[in-house]
């Protein structure tokens, strides 16, 4: 999910696309993300699934917040993974996760 625009505003731009787990489909991911002019990217940092998604974006210029899931997943009501998705841009957007320790 992306939401694009001022600050200021309660009503960013938002625009969503799905993309898979495999290696192509998070370098699709990666080009999409690129074309969209993204500077971050908020991730979950849940068990070992996110890894491949470091991975992959560490090479790119865009900078990675893996969050832990402990610290957003408090809200209720969000059952479904575009909704997760969206969750975590509004709180990317305000400056509301904490970065997970990723250890080298």
């Amino acid at each position: 999910c992306i939401l694009d625009g001022p600050l200021d505003t309660n009503k960013p731009k938002k625009i969503q696309k799905k993309f898979g787990t495999t290696t192509v489909a998070l370098q699709n991911a990666l080009a999409w993300l690129k074309e969209n002019h993204v500077t971050h990217v908020f991730f979950e940092s849940t068990g070992q699934y996110w890894l491949p998604l470091f991975n992959i974006f560490s090479d790119s210029d865009l900078v990675l917040v893996p969050a832990n899931p402990q610290h957003i997943k408090n809200v209720p009501g969000r059952k479904t993974a575009m909704k997760d998705a969206e969750w975590l841009a509004q709180l990317g957007r305000c400056g509301l996760i904490e970065p997970s320790y990723i250890p080298s």
